[in-house]
């Protein structure tokens, strides 16, 4: 039986879940990371496709990954939506709470003021649970 590891990154890992949709709007949610200087390591793309993010945050957690990083994910979801929404997954505070982050906004989070928690909750008043910023 093969053991399944966590890939080691540098940076927080940005974990690819929907199946390949083509590339295009893969890549435009990378350039839209890459311009608000979000420091992020792509996991290799195919290696959790079809995974849940319970699933993958409970390796993570089994790995000590909460040592060093949070998580951001990519599913269907956040590729099929124009503000692209990308899920983070707290692995130190209240490991496995997830909510959504529009990619133009993730460079500001967390911030000194705010941490996890205080995004994730602003996140759960919004109708379709997504965090676009502090009003």
């Amino acid at each position: 039986m093969t053991t399944v590891e966590f890939p080691e990154t540098r940076r927080t890992p940005l974990v690819r879940t929907c199946t390949d949709t083509g590339e295009g709007l893969w890549n435009e949610l990378l350039g839209i990371l890459l311009s608000t200087g979000t420091s992020f390591d792509v996991v290799m793309e195919d290696m959790f496709t079809d995974w849940s993010v319970e699933r993958v945050v409970t390796l993570a957690l089994e790995d000590g990954l909460p040592l060093r990083h949070p998580l951001l994910f990519v599913d269907e979801r956040a590729l099929a939506d124009h503000d692209f929404p990308v899920v983070v997954a707290d692995l130190r505070g209240e490991p496995g709470r997830t909510f959504r982050i529009a990619a133009a906004v993730l460079s500001g989070f967390p911030s000194p003021r705010a941490g996890f928690a205080d995004h994730a909750d602003h996140a759960e008043l919004q109708p379709d649970r997504t965090f676009r910023g502090f009003c």
